[in-house]
């Protein structure tokens, strides 16, 4: 979208008046959700925008149409569409596509992981003080506030923090090796299905804490990012 010429449309409030979806949000969500109707009717969809459909298949497809809303609402270049499907063993596949840069990465289930013909890897940065470490915060300011705390006794164990505004990017660009790790408070399976089995692909890993937190990393700075999260979490450790 370019914002000289084109404003966005049908714009309105979700779960608070920070947290927008946009008649393009819904566009792109009812696309996908048709496409995989039409290709695997039996499988249940969880999409952002359109809940949840029922199948019978045994796999679930997560759907996240456009994450990074209000970067796109704003003009920002950082945004995404994810996509992941899953049976009774977790992710099966998954695609996060960045249009603003033209680029697919695309992960299966013992297969690795992908950024078109070349293969993903992530990081082997071991010290937490050397990581480039992204991250993301909630629309409820309250949460939002509480994990800026966490953030900020974080902050001088690691090398920099990066909040780029789409999640699924972020997991990709861990992936990618482009980010050392990766967390964040997340509830919404659509928005990190597909990234988190990326960074497994690509030989990283990733872990769900006690704070609904997910941690994603490459495997030998992932022990030491859990410990000095736990640690900001709860200061009197």
């Amino acid at each position: 979208m370019d914002r000289a010429t084109a404003a966005p449309r049908g714009v309105s409030a979700k779960s608070s008046r920070t947290d927008l979806v946009s008649d393009a949000d819904r566009a792109a969500d009812a696309l996908v959700v048709e496409r995989i109707r039409s290709a695997y009717p039996d499988d249940a969809i969880v999409s952002e925008e359109g809940g949840r459909v029922d199948g019978r298949s045994g796999r679930t497809w997560y759907v996240d149409p456009l994450d990074g809303t209000i970067n796109y609402l704003y003009g920002m270049p950082h945004w995404s569409v994810s996509i992941a499907c899953a049976d009774g063993d977790g992710a099966v596949a998954g695609v996060v596509y960045d249009p603003v840069r033209a680029e697919l990465f695309s992960a299966g289930r013992g297969a690795g992981a992908t950024l078109g013909p070349r293969r993903l890897a992530v990081t082997s940065v071991a010290d937490p003080g050397l990581a480039l470490v992204a991250t993301g915060f909630s629309y409820d300011a309250g949460e939002r506030a509480a994990q800026a705390g966490v953030l900020g006794r974080l902050a001088g164990s690691v090398r920099d923090i990066r909040r780029a505004g789409s999640a699924a990017l972020d997991l990709a660009w861990v992936a990618a090796g482009r980010l050392d790790a990766y967390f964040e408070v997340s509830r919404s399976p659509w928005d990190s299905a597909a990234g988190e089995l990326l960074v497994r692909e690509a030989g990283g890993e990733v872990t769900w804490t006690e704070h609904t937190e997910i941690v994603a990393s490459g495997r030998p700075l992932h022990v030491p990012l859990l410990a000095l999260l736990g640690a900001a979490h709860d200061p009197s450790r």
